[in-house]
């Protein structure tokens, strides 16, 4: 659509939840919250597509996608295999209205995003590409998207075949313009949408509309006119050293610090010799390509090693990888580096997985580390005499039980997958800054992988339709038939899946993470009481005008506010997170949640001073979602706490207060 102009136009951000651990493409989500997720659509959005110094115009259009419940790529468990391309969900519209849609309509409401890409996959039969519920009713009748829809690329084609959803070409590009789609990212439409006009299965009026909002997200990007601030910019700017900042600032915001026995931070000047093992600890030139430049500025790829070395120039760095790769279980080198180990004062092993394990096309197989990176592990940490720091390099959350119960182990240092910027880890290990981040995943136990299959999309817990996926097959495919189970096959049961609905034991529960710093939490001032009235009139008019219930964000008021005091009570000035969550009456019964997060505020506060933050809960926090995808109004006692319980015992902040709702 662009002309010659695709600088302008992005397809990004991914604001799927990673409601699935061994989804291949974690690595690109905020996370598994629908609430963050959104936040972070509207904040990439609002950054992306709008100049202070041209309000008027675009200054590039982004495009949250994979509109809606993308989270699978190749899978084949016990003998089923699936792809992407012919994932066909079955989702209850109570998960997909309070989970898989939420963050989208805060990326088109409070965003204002000039595009959505509808996904490869079906959703309860119907591609979504085709789905005229998904993308006129809700997304530009409810939510008043203003923009283009593009399909994923060859998502058009994949109505033929694999979904079977229509017979021919001419069928399918009718059935996608007709549900609302603007352009097919291939060749498919422009092939059959003139022999569909033939065959009176598609209007020219409707690819004058499909047309018309194209050309008019053009002309909000000055396709027609004089050149904008976007054009100004040169390709150099990339690689200033203020933009290199930002990049590794967002490592450093990022990490989360899992545990920590007072190892870190180091102390630079103590250490005289460092041994960094493992496999990831030299790895960010095979992650720079995903989604970026082969080459990164500068032609360089650091890793862990050099973060390292950055901070004790005058210390002996030592580097042995201990296995082969991350998915090896060749134990053959692990004797040498615990050898080396044992030489050094201090012992950073970095674990975790590379893009051999999980990407785009390909999904994890399982959620535990390899034999041979549990043997670096045990070897390492036996025969290190001083401190030692595991550094998990992984957008896999892998199963960290081995990890964070190893004695040895002082401190866990989870850093994401930080591609060039590994720099920062330094930064981190030896205290320049304090690491601030919270887990955006639920860890979840080894168990977890042989209980749910990936291919069951629902949030809450239950008997699932699909097999255990330890189990020893065969087993029948439930998109062909049902399963009937057998010694050969068992059903899988669902535990819940995010911090809404997972019912079992977190080895990490979202949220979680560390300072150096110690933290306390006052509630200043918090309302003992909301009324619902509103909300009631709210959700009725909201049906009554578009069939839906999505009331407009803007619509929705607040249920008063939470006035928290954050104290810094140790000795380092820090940034923390504070993150609210609401609990409703009957949490985790009938289907409801849990909890929900409704707010979060990163503020910077130095050793000794309190600074003042302010959540509130929007109304629609005071809703339930009905089976049917029906939201209502529900009284009761409500639960609203600020940062996560389970982080108190380390030094982290924690208050709640009960809230009435009538």
């Amino acid at each position: 659509m662009n002309a010659g102009r695709a600088y302008s136009t992005y397809w990004a951000p991914v604001v799927n939840l990673a409601r699935e651990p061994r989804w291949g493409r974690n690595l690109e989500c905020a996370g598994e919250d629908p609430y963050l997720s959104g936040e972070y659509a509207a904040a990439f959005v609002g950054g992306f597509e709008r100049l202070e110094e041209d309000p008027r115009y675009l200054a590039a259009s982004a495009c949250c996608k994979h509109y809606v419940a993308n989270s699978m790529e190749d899978s084949r468990v016990v003998n089923v295999h699936h792809t992407r391309y012919s994932a066909d969900p079955n989702i209850t519209m109570q998960d997909l209205v309070d989970s898989y849609m939420a963050p989208f309509q805060t990326c088109v409401e409070k965003g204002r995003v000039s595009s959505l890409m509808c996904s490869y996959n079906a959703v309860n039969g119907v591609p979504t590409c085709a789905d005229n519920w998904l993308l006129e009713t809700v997304a530009r009748n409810a939510w008043g998207f203003d923009g283009y829809i593009t399909s994923d690329c060859d998502a058009v084609a994949n109505v033929v075949s694999p979904h079977h959803y229509v017979q021919t070409g001419e069928e399918a590009a009718a059935v996608t313009l007709n549900a609302g789609m603007d352009i097919d990212c291939s060749y498919f439409v422009g092939q059959h949408a003139m022999k569909a006009v033939e065959l009176g299965l598609l209007n020219v009026s409707t690819i004058d509309a499909r047309l018309s909002n194209l050309f008019r997200v053009r002309m909000r990007l000055q396709h027609f006119d004089p050149s904008g601030p976007l054009q100004s910019i040169p390709t150099s700017a990339i690689c200033t050293p203020e933009a290199a900042a930002i990049a590794a600032d967002g490592v450093v915001q990022g990490a989360a610090l899992y545990k920590n026995s007072g190892v870190l931070p180091i102390q630079a000047s103590a250490v005289t010799s460092i041994a960094v093992i493992g496999p990831n600890a030299n790895l960010s030139k095979s992650m720079a390509g995903y989604y970026g430049p082969a080459t990164p500025c500068g032609g360089k790829f650091p890793s862990v090693i050099d973060a390292i070395t950055s901070h004790v120039p005058g210390a002996s760095v030592s580097h042995a990888a201990g296995v082969p790769s991350v998915l090896s279980d060749n134990t053959s080198q692990v004797a040498a580096a615990a050898e080396l180990a044992a030489t050094a004062d201090v012992t950073v092993l970095v674990l975790g997985t590379d893009l051999g394990v999980a990407m785009e096309n390909h999904d994890a197989v399982n959620i535990t580390f390899s034999l041979g990176q549990l043997a670096l592990l045990e070897a390492v940490a036996d025969a290190a005499p001083g401190p030692v720091v595991v550094v998990t390099l992984t957008a896999v959350p892998l199963d960290l039980t081995p990890v964070l119960s190893n004695p040895k182990v002082g401190a866990v240092l989870h850093g994401g997958q930080p591609s060039v910027q590994t720099m920062a880890i330094g930064d981190l290990v030896f205290g320049v800054h304090s690491p601030a981040g919270r887990a955006i995943q639920t860890v979840y136990p080894e168990a977890y992988q042989h209980q749910i299959s990936p291919f069951d999309f629902n949030m809450r817990p239950g008997l699932s339709h699909w097999p255990r996926p330890d189990s020893p097959g065969p087993c029948a495919d439930p998109y062909v038939q049902p399963v009937t189970p057998s010694a050969n096959c068992t059903l899988g049961t669902n535990p819940g899946r995010t911090h809404r609905f997972f019912n079992g034991a977190a080895v990490v529960p979202f949220g979680f993470g560390l300072s150096y710093t110690t933290w306390s939490y006052e509630l200043l001032s918090a309302p003992r009481s909301v009324s619902l009235d509103g909300l009631r009139e709210l959700l009725r008019r909201t049906m009554v005008e578009t069939g839906t219930s999505f009331p407009k964000l803007r619509e929705v008021g607040h249920a008063g506010s939470f006035v928290v005091n954050v104290t810094n009570t140790g000795s380092m000035d820090a940034d923390d997170v504070v993150l609210g969550f609401i609990s409703p009456p009957g949490a985790g019964k009938g289907g409801l949640p849990l909890q929900s997060l409704f707010g979060f505020e990163r503020v910077h506060v130095k050793a000794g001073e309190t600074v003042s933050v302010l959540l509130y809960p929007a109304l629609t926090e005071f809703a339930a979602t009905a089976s049917n995808g029906e939201r209502y109004a529900l009284p009761g006692e409500y639960v609203v706490s600020f940062g996560v319980a389970e982080t108190a015992p380390h030094g982290m902040g924690f208050a709640s207060a009960k809230l009435s709702a009538d």
